[in-house]
């Protein structure tokens, strides 16, 4: 059972996909209502409600590695990905949700998580959630307009990055400004049901993939077997770069050891429930949606496994008990 609750969110991601691709006709169902958006929003409120900003103002002392980190997360890794995603010979609705993926800010929860493991600067993670995943409702539609909306190939789009802009606003920055604020008037409670209100998080994100696997189940079954190794090659090939990237720069940043390890991690990995919520805006039918989702997902588990590895390494290499 702890197993479970540990794993709760990668176990129910391929649970989803299990349940959508053999009973796709519930999901499809939900699907037709604002079910994902609904469930995104729920997503950053909670995020809100738990987020402790208190210990990331020690952070803000170490520039160099907040700068780089930031730069990394919303500029450098998403015009590399995208760059190598285009020239990868596979599937065009895969290739498209690669390289949004690449545009994303990084994990909201799993790299502060995995930080800790490590026994990393967990302010400095803190720190680089916060603000990579705020900027990056203003910076992502910009970066995604440039480079996707010049993608060729099966999923051309025309992308209007300020009505992205509002639209991120609203399901992304708003709840989580409100989840913030209504934190400061029960804190004590949202602290007693971190549990519950990380699991009901949890839970929301898995319905969007159930969703999107019901609708691409057909399709998904259909796709050659060779597009979906090169999509788990692909993604965690350009992972590995993000990590040499990130590990090579903060070498060279007078940082100390804990706080490299939250720059390696945090500028490596990019977030789930934002791709999402990118995708239920992208103007693109609906069974290349779904396909786009599955490579974020695809690249969101990917990511956590290799770089809890990297964790544990780290924290037997430090002496973790």
């Amino acid at each position: 059972m702890t197993f479970i609750k540990k794993q709760f969110l990668p176990l129910g991601l391929i649970v989803a996909a299990i349940i959508g691709i053999t009973l796709p006709a519930p999901g499809i169902w939900m699907s037709q209502m604002p079910t994902a958006l609904v469930a995104v929003t729920i997503i950053f409120l909670i995020s809100g409600l738990v987020l402790k900003t208190d210990d990331i103002k020690v952070a803000l002392g170490a520039w160099t590695a907040t700068l780089w980190g930031c730069s990394s997360i919303l500029l450098v890794t998403p015009a590399i990905g995208v760059c190598l995603a285009m020239w990868i010979p596979m599937d065009g609705s895969l290739k498209l949700g690669l390289a949004l993926f690449c545009c994303m800010p990084t994990t909201l929860s799993s790299g502060v998580v995995l930080t800790t493991q490590a026994r990393g600067n967990v302010a400095m993670a803190l720190l680089l959630t916060v603000m990579t995943n705020i900027g990056g409702v203003f910076v992502v539609p910009f970066v995604i307009v440039i480079a996707i909306g010049n993608m060729t190939g099966d999923s051309q789009i025309e992308l209007s990055a300020t009505n992205l802009l509002f639209k991120l606003c609203l399901v992304v920055l708003v709840p989580l400004m409100v989840g913030k604020a209504l934190r400061s008037r029960c804190s004590g409670w949202v602290d007693s049901r971190r549990g519950t209100l990380s699991m009901i998080s949890n839970l929301a994100l898995i319905l969007i993939p159930w969703m999107e696997f019901s609708y691409s189940g057909k399709r998904l079954m259909g796709l050659d077997a060779i597009d979906l190794l090169l999509l788990v090659v692909a993604s965690q090939a350009i992972h590995g770069i993000y990590l040499l990237l990130n590990s090579g720069v903060s070498r060279v940043l007078p940082i100390d050891t804990a706080t490299r390890k939250a720059v390696i991690l945090m500028g490596s990995q990019k977030t789930l429930p934002v791709a999402l919520a990118v995708l239920a805006f992208l103007p693109v039918a609906a069974e290349v949606r779904a396909l786009a989702a599955i490579s974020c997902i695809v690249f969101h588990l990917g990511q956590i496994i290799v770089d809890a590895f990297i964790a544990t390494h780290w924290a037997n290499a430090a002496g973790d008990p």
